[in-house]
């Protein structure tokens, strides 16, 4: 590899010396290039008019001495090495105050010049250190990132400019604090204790931590900490990258919400389209297939045959008028055109309304329906929805029910503005499986009753939605061969609330 070539300005005025460092650089061949001056003014002109490695120069010239230009010299980062007499050591070290590299004391066998080499080399690869520390320290103070640099035991010694630009505390706040204890107080404890136990064994540790800004807002972080060792491999501190990804965060927390619209959107699609395609499909085929019997074969039917087609014809229509409603219901409420105007209802005046209008049907199957309302029990809803949502569960629990069994409609108050209600049977139950399928749109799950009642898992749906938009929440409990409790919560009604 070709030997770099060093640039030097040698400003002597002493003829003698000048020659005897040429001697030198040629006999040793050394890789200087030298530009000669011998005045503060050719010295000044020279270093002016190009670019040097490094200066020489003597302290002492013919017009001057080099402290008029020594400072414009060492300001460009040029390293400079000052040449003096003996005795005139004070002004070399006003030289090195003045930030010259180093000096050199003449004499008169010229011995000095024969160290040149070594100091030249020694203060290049000083300056050479220099820069990089420049450079790493630029790029500490104009890093994008926060940088925090604390001593063995944690405690902060540095943060760069970053982490004041965006958590708003300046150095004097943070300064001499503890860095792990900082991550303490918005930060769960296993998470501090994961961080200390990695800095313990010598580990790097990376995560996502969440802090306050001074301001009080809140921010998240990606951040490093790291231990810093000396070369002999001894804990110095720890160093800490962080990067403030709130924004990401919240892009990305928002793609997620949205990505979970658009999923449940499309299972409400799909959920539509299944029970169009299907559910009505069914009873229109069978009334299709019964009409046609009666009006080709009416004359050779029996009078029985003709009322059992009859009959059905009335089931599958009434079935299919049920099923209609409610895809209107769901739908309207899906586009926010179902009106919701919440009133004060005693609940008693609910539970009679579904009693009676369901009582003909439990008759049918031997089944006894009870109620147990608390005195008074006034809620604050939407008549509409919330009888519905109580006539939907109190069908299922007649529907799922043997004959001879019983149901129960019972209503409390479990707390200053809340109301339970509680609709359960001695029906066959529900497996943990089935469990978990029950209220969601994205998920097909329909059950025959004990007398082969069909559904289409649409109403527990609309339950589901008609109590969340009444202030409340449903949730069931069930095993296979004991019966079902659908619970749901609604508010009390209120004196501030309209009747």
């Amino acid at each position: 590899m070709e030997t770099k070539r060093i640039k030097i300005l040698y400003i002597e005025d002493d003829l003698v010396d000048q020659l005897a460092f040429k001697r030198l650089v040629r006999e040793q061949q050394l890789p200087y290039d030298i530009t000669m001056a011998n005045s503060v003014k050719t010295g000044r002109d020279a270093f002016r008019s190009d670019k040097f490695d490094i200066t020489i120069s003597d302290f002492l010239l013919g017009d001057g001495t080099s402290f008029e230009y020594l400072p414009e010299i060492i300001a460009t980062g040029t390293p400079v090495i000052l040449v003096t007499g003996t005795g005139d050591e004070d002004v070399a070290v006003r030289a090195i105050k003045m930030g010259a590299s180093d000096y050199v004391i003449k004499d008169v066998d010229f011995g000095h010049l024969k160290v040149f080499p070594l100091i030249i080399e020694s203060s290049l690869r000083k300056q050479e250190s220099n820069d990089k520390i420049k450079k790493l320290t630029m790029a500490v103070e104009q890093s994008s990132s926060m940088l925090f640099i604390t001593d063995k035991d944690g405690l902060i010694e540095y943060i760069n400019p970053r982490v004041t630009e965006i958590t708003g505390y300046e150095a004097s706040d943070l300064l001499g604090t503890d860095l792990i204890l900082n991550h303490a107080t918005l930060n769960s404890g296993a998470m501090i204790c994961e961080i200390t136990e990695s800095l313990i064994k010598g580990e790097k540790w990376h995560g996502t931590t969440c802090h306050a800004r001074k301001a009080g807002e809140l921010f998240w972080e990606s951040n490093t900490i790291s231990p810093i060792y000396d070369n002999d491999s001894h804990l110095t501190g720890y160093i800490k990258v962080a990067e403030d990804i709130t924004e990401k965060r919240n892009a990305e927390l928002a793609v997620k919400k949205y990505s979970e619209e658009l999923r449940d959107s499309n299972a409400s699609k799909d959920k539509m389209f299944s029970i169009i395609a299907h559910d009505l499909r069914t009873p229109f085929n069978g009334l299709l297939a019964f009409s046609d019997i009666l009006s080709n074969d009416y004359d050779s039917l029996s009078k029985d045959e003709v009322l059992e087609y009859i009959d059905v014809i009335r089931d599958l229509s009434h079935n299919t008028f049920n099923l209609l409603e409610k895809l209107l219901q769901w739908s309207r409420l899906q586009t926010g055109r179902m009106e919701f105007k919440p009133v004060k209802i005693p609940f008693q005046d609910i539970a009679d309304n579904v009693t009676n209008l369901l009582k003909a049907n439990a008759i049918g199957k031997g089944i006894r329906i009870t109620g147990d309302i608390e005195t008074e029990l006034t809620v604050f809803g939407d008549p509409n929805m919330l009888n519905a949502v109580t006539r939907n569960l109190t069908s299922n629990a007649v529907k799922f029910t043997p004959e001879n069994g019983a149901i129960a409609i019972t209503a409390r108050t479990i707390a200053a503005d809340m109301a339970e209600i509680t609709i359960s049977d001695t029906g066959v139950g529900i497996n943990s499986e089935d469990l978990t399928k029950l209220f969601r749109i994205d998920v097909q799950h329909s059950t025959k009753g004990t007398k082969g009642e069909t559904g289409t898992g649409l109403g527990l749906i609309l339950c589901k939605e008609f109590v969340e938009r009444n202030g409340g929440k449903i949730r069931v409990e069930s095993e296979p061969g004991k019966g079902s409790r659908f619970i749901f919560t609604l508010l009390l009604a209120n004196q501030m609330q309209e009747a």
